[in-house]
């Protein structure tokens, strides 16, 4: 059985772990998603799989494959021997983000805190910041191969790679570029599409051979705009007009991380890019639409959203707060060309009950984004830690008489709500804690819950708020995601001066002290 030999495989690597404090290359310029990839070869974080896997729909192993690797910090992976995969040639990258270790390593650090820290600094200055450059197409591998719009064909030139009980293949690792139809600024997202081909319709229906071939979806909610992409097709179907969409699939990966980052809307994200990685990022102009893509992607596809086009029904989806959605309605797309390299690689992942695979460098961003407007205005936080349930937890430098004013923990819940960007307004759970409660460790903060909040005095609910789109909790719209929803706030300070005049001592072991009695007891307990 495949398991047998791959259980031996990750076992092997459980114990592999980075020195927390270890510096990389401190610009850390990838040129690609494969120099991303020797960076984990060398550090032991990668590893080559030729275990025969399951992957097609209906028959597949890979949700159960991801699971395991996030219960014991797994490595990333290469598959190369799928069963049921339509292009068998072309690998399969998979879990590459799937720790915060690895996916701090994007940005040159393996300190998950120090990753944030320098995300949110070179997002509140856009001095920092490069703006892209333009090459010749002859330089640019994404373009080693040309597929034009009249022969392609998605069955034959686009890997189908199936999770779960998910009833299309979705491509997770496209970065989306497209311009505002009125004023021609870019914006660059990581969203995700649906493909067609050998796809399930969750109602009972049926794709027509055309859809399957030359036609994908995007998650692009539009009406309401929920996304900035969706600010764009908004606008082109008021307008009427067709908004051309370019997909760079496997980019350097500090691009997908800017991608997934709340830039101000008109707003580059290729500059800031640019400046998360030392250097100007290299575009390609595209061969059907005037659009410019990162020339070292591993597939391009070119596409247009017609101002007349339909909303596809599709389902199920596995979405990132591990549910299925059995229906939603996203607007279908028409494949002008497709681009590549010469022997590609292909990025599968699932979202499903975290953590999964791209939990960490989703939540990166939301974080570094957090952070950055709460230091600005309050130099008192420390650090913003979201978990891949999406609870955000902020640790203060302060506590108890340390405090700025009393209640300083309920000025810090609202200011999270406020803050700038599309990530605080949408928190549904709030924690605020001292400096000696680990965010990272949840059992600290429930500590810090149940031994610091009262119920009623220490929290704040808000019964008006924006939703997180994917909250099944919530009210839905037409189209299948959440709009509004409610809030709550947990001040999980010292209440001093609030209540007290002063607080039981905290009776815990010295970090430092724990540290050497571990090392003292190493052969015995190794």
């Amino acid at each position: 059985m495949a398991w047998s030999g791959l259980l031996k495989l990750v076992v092997q690597v459980k114990n592999i772990k980075m020195e927390n404090n270890k510096m990389l290359n401190k610009t850390c310029i990838f040129n690609d998603m494969r120099d991303f990839l020797n960076l984990l070869d060398e550090h032991g974080q990668l590893r080559q799989v030729d275990i025969r896997l399951r992957a097609q729909r209906g028959d597949n192993e890979l949700q159960e494959l991801m699971r395991h690797l996030a219960e014991i910090d797994g490595p990333a992976l290469i598959l190369n021997n799928l069963d049921g995969y339509n292009m068998p040639e072309i690998p399969v990258i998979f879990n590459p983000f799937g720790t915060r270790e690895r996916t701090a390593m994007v940005l040159g650090e393996t300190d998950p805190l120090e990753a944030k820290k320098k995300h949110a600094n070179i997002l509140a200055d856009r001095s920092s910041w490069h703006a892209p450059v333009t090459i010749n197409a002859a330089e640019a591998p994404c373009k080693e191969v040309i597929i034009p719009g009249d022969e392609i064909s998605l069955d034959k030139h686009l890997p189908a790679v199936w999770f779960g009980k998910e009833g299309a293949s979705y491509i997770c690792g496209g970065v989306v570029v497209s311009k505002d139809p009125e004023t021609g600024e870019r914006n660059v997202g990581w969203y995700r599409l649906t493909q067609f081909w050998d796809a399930e319709h969750p109602t009972g229906g049926s794709y027509s051979e055309e859809r399957q071939k030359k036609q994908l979806a995007i998650f692009a909610f539009w009406n309401p705009p929920m996304s900035h992409i969706g600010l764009h097709v908004a606008k082109a179907k008021r307008l009427g007009k067709p908004l051309e969409i370019a997909v760079a699939f496997l980019c350097d990966p500090v691009i997908h991380l800017a991608a997934c980052t709340g830039v101000p809307f008109g707003h580059d994200e290729f500059s800031f890019a640019g400046g998360l990685r030392g250097a100007p990022v290299e575009l390609v102009q595209c061969e059907t639409v005037d659009l410019e893509v990162p020339a070292t992607a591993e597939f391009v596809i070119e596409c247009v959203i017609e101002p007349d086009t339909v909303e596809e029904t599709i389902g199920w989806h596995s979405n990132s707060v591990g549910y299925y959605d059995k229906v939603q309605f996203i607007p279908v797309i028409d494949v002008k060309c497709i681009t590549r390299r010469q022997n590609p690689y292909w990025y599968a992942t699932m979202e499903m009950m975290p953590p999964f695979d791209h939990n960490y460098i989703g939540l990166l961003p939301v974080e570094g984004e957090v952070l950055a407007d709460l230091q600005r205005k309050i130099p008192e936080v420390k650090d913003v830690v979201v978990t891949p349930n999406m609870t955000y937890v902020i640790q203060l430098s302060v506590d108890g008489v340390q405090k700025p004013h009393p209640y300083f923990g309920k000025f810090v819940l609202h200011a999270v709500w406020g803050a700038q960007g599309r990530w605080g307004r949408v928190a549904k759970i709030v924690i605020v804690v001292g400096p000696d409660v680990d965010p990272y460790d949840l059992t600290s903060v429930e500590w810090a819950i149940q031994t610091r909040v009262q119920p009623y005095s220490d929290t704040i609910i808000n019964q008006s708020a924006q939703a997180m789109i994917l909250d099944p909790s919530a009210p839905k719209s037409a189209h299948g995601f959440a709009l509004s929803s409610e809030q709550i706030g947990f001040d999980a300070l010292i209440k001093v001066p609030e209540r007290f005049d002063d607080y039981a001592e905290v009776s815990q072991a010295d970090p430092e002290k724990v540290r050497k009695i571990a090392e003292k007891m190493k052969a015995i307990l190794s």
